[in-house]
């Protein structure tokens, strides 16, 4: 089964805020809806308004395009959650800890291409 749009986007969701270490309580509270309403969204049962994808950006430090990068690539299930973990790991490096993570995946490219 192939995740659909609002199952990638939730799926971005609670990516993001299990980065910032909130609970789904929590960023009920600070986006002034439900705990139902949140845990909805990240299950992909329902797809947030606009408004609510902006309070979700503003507090989990994310601009709304990171909730939909990549989200109609025709990509397997399994490697958009992993290329989506991947992008979300790079964010939290500093410049020079990406160039040093960086490195270490073209060493692995390399090996395998031997």
């Amino acid at each position: 089964m192939s995740l659909s749009l609002k199952q990638r986007v939730g799926l971005r969701v609670k990516e993001a805020r299990v980065a910032r270490g909130l609970t789904q309580e929590a960023l009920a509270d600070l986006v002034g809806r439900t705990v139902e309403a949140v845990s909805n969204i990240e299950r992909g049962r329902t797809f947030p308004t606009i408004e609510t994808l902006e309070q979700l950006g503003r507090h989990l430090d994310v601009p709304i395009q990171y909730f939909f990068e990549d989200a109609e690539q025709l990509v397997d299930d399994r490697r958009f959650i992993l290329e989506s973990k991947l992008k979300w790991l790079g964010r939290q490096l500093s410049t020079e800890d990406l160039k040093i993570a960086i490195g270490q995946i073209e060493v692995v490219l390399s090996i395998k291409g031997s």
